[in-house]
């Protein structure tokens, strides 16, 4: 954990996704070997580019992740660890929004380009920034440009349109580190989940409980997970926190008669 706070803290994403990686690995990985093999990927990438890092440049680039390196995107299982774990996807060429972009970002920021990550509802995405030019968008999964009607159409793709409700502004803001980790965490804890590899869920939530301490929902997240794992007690402390800080939310009654049940399951101590 202190390693992945000293990588946020030094804004540098890979970093953290590469620590990320290491606690979910059987055996430690070599952060030094993805490190490097970064390093390698972006003297590549600097042989085939000029010193103006301009817009043609940065054309230059994507073809080099996406055609040269071969990386591509997986939506069909966006919920495979593989997909989700920096290293792997490295290693395979093959992830999602957020991994590629993290693996992007850290080789052209390598490169003297201005690229950030952007934490859009559903879908990360890639921004470069130049001088004197209006910022790009870069769907992640593809390396496409995305002009602002792709932009305006993948937003209300992912959250219901209301009539003459326009994209806010935010929805196009950088990412910061933390952010980028947390949403990391999220979907390693779904993918886990999804395999009911309960105990690497619980590492991914309990990672984002030291992350992000006030949030009820990551508390009852872990309630559940301790529930698989039958840890009642300890689950049953978690569910009363959500219930108390969330009582109007939707899954509060069905918690409610969930702790009713298990509350029946503890043994009673008698001094």
């Amino acid at each position: 954990m202190k390693s992945l706070l000293r990588a946020i803290e030094m804004n540098d994403c890979f970093l953290a996704a590469i620590h990320i990686a290491d606690i979910f690995q059987p055996n430690r990985i070599q952060v030094e070997t993805y490190t490097r093999q970064l390093q390698v990927w972006s003297e590549q990438a600097l042989q085939q580019l000029s010193t103006r890092c301009d817009a043609n440049d940065f054309q230059r680039l994507l073809k080099f992740f996406y055609v040269d390196l071969a990386f591509s995107g997986d939506e069909d299982h966006y919920f495979a660890c593989k997909c989700n774990l920096i290293n792997q996807v490295m290693d395979y060429r093959t992830g999602i929004q957020v991994t590629l972009s993290t693996i992007f970002q850290a080789l052209a920021n390598r490169a003297g380009f201005d690229v950030v990550g952007v934490n859009f509802p559903g879908h990360f995405l890639l921004k470069a920034q130049f001088l004197n030019t209006p910022s790009v968008f870069i769907d992640p999964l593809t390396g496409k440009c995305l002009s602002h009607a792709d932009l305006h159409h993948l937003y209300f793709s992912i959250l219901t349109e209301i009539e003459g409700e326009t994209m806010p502004s935010e929805a196009l803001e950088e990412a910061s580190c933390g952010e980028t980790v947390v949403r990391m965490l999220h979907n390693l804890k779904a993918a886990y989940i999804s395999e009911k590899s309960y105990s690497n869920a619980l590492k991914a939530v309990q990672l984002l409980v030291d992350l992000c301490p006030n949030d009820p929902y990551e508390r009852r997240d872990r309630g559940f997970l301790l529930h698989q794992l039958d840890c009642t007690e300890v689950a049953i402390a978690d569910y009363q926190y959500f219930i108390r800080q969330c009582p109007d939310d939707p899954s509060t009654q069905l918690l409610q008669a969930q702790l009713q049940q298990l509350s029946s399951l503890v043994p009673q101590v008698f001094h």
